[in-house]
């Protein structure tokens, strides 16, 4: 009996794409099967070619044409040449299909290519299942034995096949970085919110179970898919941030040395060194453990010493003069007290001390400046551990998260404690223009969210209490946090969303080894592009921080079980480093071709074919591809329900049905403005002359 799956026979074989030449009576795009109607010859069905031994190649559809060739007949007398139709498809080969009994096993690799005359099939139910719905099993934990520590997460159905499920490592989707792309209205957001919600439902009720996601929600859209109906209506007020519907902050006294520079856009050679002290002398204000005179010069003198290794890590190079004045103060800091390596330091930047004042190139002895600087900062560290309590204290500097009082970030003689008194004077315009713009910033109300950490509904007064907001000690904690950005102004956003990445992550930092993996935590950066940016020149410092906070979760967070879904409109305006690390890709529909070139250079060569249809996908769907999937696939994504807010408007249906005004006043309430009434306007006094006019 002539096998129904046969639909023709390899004419050509070029690497790892072969061409099949139809059969005449295959010119339906489905055909009949003991299976059931299958789908055939067209674009995106699966074919497989037998290699014999139990095994088969399986392989895409990518291409269909029609060519005429001669048909020449023999005969005694005559001979005629008759032109013949010729249908051939084009097949991209994905992998191997091994029989195990009754069970298919895909595997990626490919040693034998099929040969030609090689009959190609149509794939049956069992074989598309063993690639698509028994995706590969990943991060086996160590001395686990048997099965059950992964899962099979169902994304959708592949595209004209509802029989199919498309399914994903559960553990490689969420402990790598996965991107999930495509132009506004393509589905990005209800793809997002279908992933999480399957992932949570699929760990179950029990409340020892402690998944937790975090989600960057700068367009306020998600409150809908995970709160319930009260929360997710509360009404928000202009530079507020909101945690699962309740007003939340970010407190200033979290950024680091860094971060706190950039905020006050202080300059690198004058007024960062002593905003960087001021800064950890302001910390160590308000530290719980009260420490003498002493331990806080030794402290200073740690952070100076820090400073001068920044300086000799400093991507422009060092500069002579900098080094010298860090070691200044560094020395005065230390007094008479005898450190290993401080003597050598200073022997070894005597030379440069008598340099001219504008000599700032590098200096030759730059090598052995760091070997002497180190052996200093291991000596101080030393004697700082030396005064510090048996039962042990965190050693505070500019980076440590402890809180400052809104009382003294106003003190404007804080400033100057942080300089010599012999210096005020010779630095004092460089601080008078600092302490201006710190002012500039306490009254500017769109910071309010990063200052309002001793108010009584946002009150935060110690770093505990603030992670305490995202419910991790209580036995129920919610599983998804949605941290909604969205009042926040264009200029605040970055700060904002790189603190409490590089938060997160030094949490994590801070894990014992063997624990790291116990508690995973998974980061969406819900559109990435507007605060994880490429470099460039110009860029704003917030960008900046906010894009080396994301690089470093994307390149190392995985070791500490800390991963990002990445969500964008503009995959081409993302910090390459943030995408080149993705292991998964989830593509909706791209229309500019910068994007879409972009998307190509960095995907696997076996999916940019199918890349080819990422311009004429519908609404939710996708093209899946990535370590988490066998091979890409052209997937239906299954509808979250409910479903986030980013619906489409239909101005069609509103503007003939909607009979109510535009809420005018709903919005001037959101925007923290008060209309004035009739009456107030008519009793405003007015101003000496107006009646003339």
């Amino acid at each position: 009996m002539e096998n129904p799956r046969i639909i023709g026979h390899v004419v050509s074989v070029n690497g790892f794409r072969v061409k099949v030449e139809l059969l005449t009576e295959a010119r339906s795009p489905s055909r009949a099967t003991l299976d059931g109607v299958q789908t055939a010859a067209a674009i995106n069905s699966y074919l497989t070619f037998s290699i014999g031994s139990g095994l088969s190649i399986i392989g895409v559809i990518s291409d269909l044409e029609a060519r005429e060739s001669y048909d020449p007949s023999s005969g005694d007398d005559l001979s005629l040449e008759l032109l013949k139709a010729r249908r051939v498809a084009s097949v991209q080969l994905l992998g191997t299909i091994e029989r195990d009994g009754e069970q298919w096993r895909f595997n990626p690799g490919i040693t034998v290519l099929p040969t030609l005359d090689t009959p190609a099939e149509i794939g049956s139910p069992k074989v598309l299942a063993a690639v698509f719905e028994n995706p590969p099993q990943k991060n086996k934990p160590d001395n686990y034995e048997g099965e059950g520590f992964d899962f099979d997460l169902v994304l959708g159905c592949p595209t004209g096949q509802k029989d199919n499920r498309v399914k994903a490592s559960y553990n490689d989707l969420f402990s790598r970085p996965l991107a999930i792309v495509g132009n506004t209205g393509s589905g990005k957001s209800y793809t997002v919110a279908s992933v999480l919600k399957k992932a949570m439902v699929e760990i179950g009720d029990d409340e020892k179970n402690a998944p937790h996601v975090f989600i960057l929600d700068i367009n306020g859209e998600y409150a809908r898919a995970f709160l319930s109906e009260e929360s997710a209506r509360l009404v928000r007020e202009p530079d507020r941030i909101y945690l699962n519907g309740q007003e939340f902050g970010v407190p200033l006294w979290f950024f680091n040395a860094q971060e706190i520079c950039g905020w006050l856009s202080a300059a690198e050679q004058t007024q960062e060194p002593v905003l960087k002290d001021w800064w950890a002398i302001s910390k160590a204000k308000n530290a719980q453990k009260v420490v003498t005179a002493a331990e806080n010069s030794l402290r200073y003198a740690l952070t100076k010493v820090e400073h001068l290794i920044q300086c000799l890590d400093d991507k422009n190079g060092p500069k002579k003069l900098n080094l010298c004045s860090y070691f200044k103060v560094l020395k005065d800091y230390i007094g008479a007290l005898s450190i290993n390596g401080l003597s050598q330091l200073e022997a070894e930047l005597s030379s440069h001390q008598r340099a001219d004042k504008n000599d700032w190139t590098p200096p030759s002895n730059e090598v052995a400046i760091r070997k002497h600087a180190v052996e200093v900062q291991e000596a101080l560290r030393k004697e700082v551990a030396k005064s510090i309590e048996e039962a042990g204290e965190i050693i505070g500097t500019a980076d440590t998260p402890l809180p400052v009082a809104i009382m003294d970030l106003d003190d404007p003689t804080l400033l100057n404690r942080s300089v010599r008194q012999e210096d005020v004077s010779r630095i004092d315009a460089h601080l008078t223009t600092l302490k201006l713009r710190l002012k500039t910033r306490l009254d500017d109300k769109r910071w309010q969210a990063f200052l309002n950490y001793e108010k009584d509904k946002t009150r935060v007064l110690s770093f505990d209490k603030w992670l305490d907001r995202f419910g991790f000690l209580e036995q129920k904690a919610p599983r998804v946090s949605i941290v909604d950005l969205s009042m926040l102004a264009h200029e605040t956003l970055p700060y904002a969303c790189g603190v409490i990445g590089r938060i997160l992550l030094e949490v994590r930092e801070r894990l014992p080894a063997h624990e790291r993996f116990c508690h995973p935590w998974v980061l969406v950066l819900e559109e990435a592009h507007n605060y994880a940016k490429p470099a460039r020149q110009d860029e704003d410092r917030g960008q900046a921080l906010s894009r080396i906070a994301f690089e470093r979760i994307a390149k190392e967070g995985r070791k500490f079980g800390l991963s990002l879904i990445v969500a964008s409109q503009r995959p081409s305006e993302i910090s390459p480093t943030i995408i080149s690390q993705c292991a998964n890709f989830v593509s909706h529909r791209l229309q500019n071709p910068d994007d879409i070139d972009h998307f190509r250079r960095i995907i696997p060569m076996q999916a940019r074919r199918l890349l080819d249809q990422v311009t004429v996908l519908a609404s939710g769907e996708a093209i899946v591809f990535g370590s988490a999937f066998h091979i890409p696939a052209r997937v239906q994504i299954d509808m979250p329900e409910p479903p986030p807010w980013s619906q489409t408007a239909a101005p069609y249906h509103q503007w003939k049905e909607n009979k109510t005004c535009f809420p005018v006043d709903t919005i001037i309430k959101n925007w923290g403005l008060e209309a004035k009434t009739e009456t107030q306007t008519n009793n405003a006094p007015v101003a000496d002359g107006v009646d003339d006019l």
